[in-house]
């Protein structure tokens, strides 16, 4: 198949585009930065791979395309399958682009299927895509790319920790040994084989749920401990007694949640142990930093962390550890952070308890806004 991965970022490259390529696909990679289009077309691109032992992948044969423009539209016009990597922040953006895309392709007499897969990790993905999508396309073409375009969620949970450009202008991906992509299979137009890391779930909102609010929970949960007690590196938060007892405790608490939510695990809820295992890996160098970025997305109400909290609140389980999260991510000031500095300013000029009712939609009586407030008072004390 010709698969067009937008964004050519960690993700992108060492989570989809890797496995892909060594799948026989014809991938293109499309992006804004004209550096890493060139570096792609000229020189591919590395997987480092960090496991029990160190592997590289050599990731040839592939092209890169600038978005927007005419390159990019023909390429859509050929395509069979789309993958979208830039995060969630970027999806309005990326969509204007798309749209038009697409309806070149519809204005090209394509009846071939399409489908398209929003690899981000956000609920609802394939919807929020699909809402931006159709916003930016005339109303007269409406119906023709809903028979002929099916857009779809997906995610990654493969952790990828760093990409660089090497001595020689080639760039290198540094990602764990495990990790699957998951993708929604109620909107596929064309059936097609599927090969691991590959999976397909007709439960898929569930296990994207059971996703944010156990891996990306334990991850940001880490970073934002680990960043209050002065660590760099997400390995060596994981190695203090104190952080890695209130890590474990969040997901555990996020799974029996989960549990009396659905009456079962359903993918993540078994893996804990792997989980944990990736984010004690020091092969990955993977920083506090990078994990703990973006605080005021993470802290939205249906996000990692006060998601979880809410739900486990819901079914009376004692949220302890993930309102110890909660309660870090207000204090995490990153430098270079936008969402950061962002968050400390509103916190300063307006109050925490303010700023949960603006980031997190707690109400100021909300129990959870209570337990977060009191929880930081206590770390102050």
């Amino acid at each position: 198949m010709r698969i067009i991965i937008i964004g050519a970022g960690r993700v992108g490259l060492g989570a989809l585009g890797a496995a892909l390529t060594m799948q026989g696909h014809e991938v293109v990679f499309a992006a804004r930065r004209p550096e890493v289009i060139n570096s792609i077309n000229l020189r591919g691109y590395d997987v480092v791979v960090k496991g029990s032992m160190e592997t590289r992948i050599e990731v040839r044969g592939v092209r890169g395309v600038m978005m927007p423009g005419e390159e990019f539209a023909r390429e859509v016009e050929r395509a069979d399958h789309i993958y979208t990597s830039v995060r969630p922040d970027n999806l309005p953006e990326i969509s204007v682009s798309l749209a038009e895309a697409i309806l070149h392709r519809i204005k090209s007499g394509v009846k071939r299927p399409l489908d398209v897969f929003c690899c981000e990790n956000l609920k609802n993905a394939g919807s929020h895509l699909e809402r931006l999508i159709f916003t930016n396309l005339p109303f007269q073409f409406a119906q023709q790319v809903q028979d002929y375009v099916g857009i779809n969620s997906a995610i990654s949970d493969r952790i990828v920790s760093a990409q660089e450009f090497d001595e020689t202008g080639r760039i290198v991906i540094t990602a764990d040994a495990t990790g699957d992509v998951l993708f929604d299979t109620l909107q596929i137009k064309v059936d097609f084989e599927v090969l691991p890391p590959f999976k397909g779930l007709d439960n898929f909102p569930a296990c994207i749920e059971e996703k944010l609010y156990i891996l990306n929970c334990g991850h940001a949960v880490c970073a934002y401990l680990g960043y209050k007690r002065g660590f760099k590196y997400i390995h060596e938060a994981m190695a203090d007694e104190a952080i890695n007892r209130a890590v474990v405790g969040s997901m555990l608490e996020a799974q029996r949640a989960l549990q009396c939510k659905h009456g079962r695990a359903l993918h993540y809820g078994g893996m804990i142990n792997e989980i944990l295992a990736s984010f004690s890996n020091a092969a990955l160098m993977d920083t506090v930093a990078r994990v703990g970025r973006d605080p005021v997305r993470k802290l939205q109400s249906d996000d990692r962390l006060v998601g979880p909290a809410k739900l486990a609140y819901r079914y009376g389980v004692e949220p302890t550890y993930l309102i110890q999260g909660c309660a870090a991510a207000l204090s995490f000031a990153e430098h270079g952070d936008s969402q950061a500095a962002e968050l400390q300013k509103l916190i300063r000029e307006r109050s925490v308890e303010h700023s949960l009712d603006f980031v997190s939609q707690l109400r100021p009586w909300n129990p959870i806004s209570k337990l977060i407030r009191d929880e930081l008072r206590s770390a102050s004390s």
